[in-house]
């Protein structure tokens, strides 16, 4: 069973993505409402939240007094690190504890706004998508669900950190409704199995197309061709899968057409990224930031005889990025001529 974490911000659209998730028959465990049920759920919990804090917290029916809670830990680190040193465990067992009983679901879902941040829970995830939105549409969103003024939302999104440089996918969410869901099936269930592949997860393995992965002038990072538009091409891209169209003039090229020049010829990039891979093994190629001697020494090793007057160290930092982009975000088993050509 793998597990995958849906975060964001107030107003992103976690939640819709996460009823969608259920909908498709994924369990989905919602961490923010979970917490509070804890309160009920475990006897103890409440007594030993008194006994830390030093305060009756309890309503007339003997439940626990959110207002009065609030009103402790408030404006007090102190106190709310108290109170999360005994509800986040107590969270943690209790979704170890439901996570066991959705077996043998190949897949569940936590939904949380906070524990990104929450060292207690590093590890406890395959995966993290991240759904974004402007901050404009999250308030409006935000405003108009809970009957809250600007200013009120506001200061609930000072108080979350952006934590979507922890993500492996970005769902990004500025559109309707309808929309949001069709990025959620695309995420989750398109046939680029982008979690699948994060997962590695036993579903049918995808080889990556050279003839269709793209280095576009001026753009970060690689792209997927998705489709021929009128003005030029609409391409994918490989780490957040947000499409955009690219002109006609865009510097596009694919990497099925680069060579590395040595001295008894050329070398297709593909075969070059196969040798690297016998040289690194699990490892990923060091980074184009890495200093000239380590970047010329794996080229010594992958390519020995490649030409120094032609093959660059600015080429060689091109090649580390997009293996590492490969590695990350798609896969090293790549399409042969003759699969392309069935």
């Amino acid at each position: 069973m793998r597990t995958v974490i849906v975060s964001g911000g107030i107003g992103s659209g976690k939640s819709e993505v996460c009823r969608f998730l259920q909908e498709r028959g994924v369990p989905v465990y919602y961490c923010d409402s979970r917490v509070k049920e804890l309160y009920d759920a475990l006897p103890d919990l409440l007594p030993r939240i008194e006994a830390a804090l030093g305060a009756p917290l309890r309503d007339q029916d003997g439940r626990l007094d959110r207002k009065a809670l609030a009103g402790i830990i408030f404006g007090d680190s102190s106190a709310r690190e108290k109170l999360e040193s005994l509800v986040y465990p107590a969270l943690l067992a209790d979704f170890n504890a439901w996570r066991k009983a959705q077996e043998p679901a190949p897949l569940v879902c936590l939904e949380s706004a906070m524990i990104l941040s929450k060292p207690l829970f590093d590890g406890i995830a395959d995966a993290v998508v991240w759904v974004d939105a402007s901050m404009e549409v999250r308030l409006r969103r935000a405003m108009q669900r809970d009957g809250a003024s600007r200013a009120q939302i506001l200061s609930r999104m000072a108080a979350q950190a952006d934590l979507s440089s922890r993500a492996d996918v970005i769902l990004h969410n500025d559109g309707t409704l309808e929309a949001l869901r069709k990025e959620a099936e695309r995420v989750f269930f398109g046939k680029n199995d982008y979690i699948c592949r994060l997962l590695n997860n036993d579903c049918k393995h995808m080889k990556t197309d050279l003839a269709k992965t793209l280095s576009i002038r001026g753009q970060h990072g690689l792209f997927t061709y998705i489709a021929q538009s009128r003005s030029g091409a609409i391409a994918e891209s490989l780490e957040d899968g947000k499409r955009s169209n690219f002109s006609a003039n865009a510097g596009i090229t694919t990497l099925a057409d680069i060579s590395i020049y040595t001295a008894d010829g050329e070398v297709k990039l593909q075969e070059v990224f196969g040798k690297m891979h016998e040289v690194l093994g699990d490892q990923d190629a060091p980074t184009a930031k890495a200093a000239p001697a380590e970047l010329t020494a794996l080229f010594g090793k992958a390519l020995p005889n490649y030409d120094a007057d032609r093959f660059y160290l600015s080429h060689m930092k091109k090649v580390v990025e997009w293996y590492n982009a490969l590695k990350h975000y798609a896969s090293l088993d790549f399409v042969t001529d003759e699969e392309r050509e069935d």
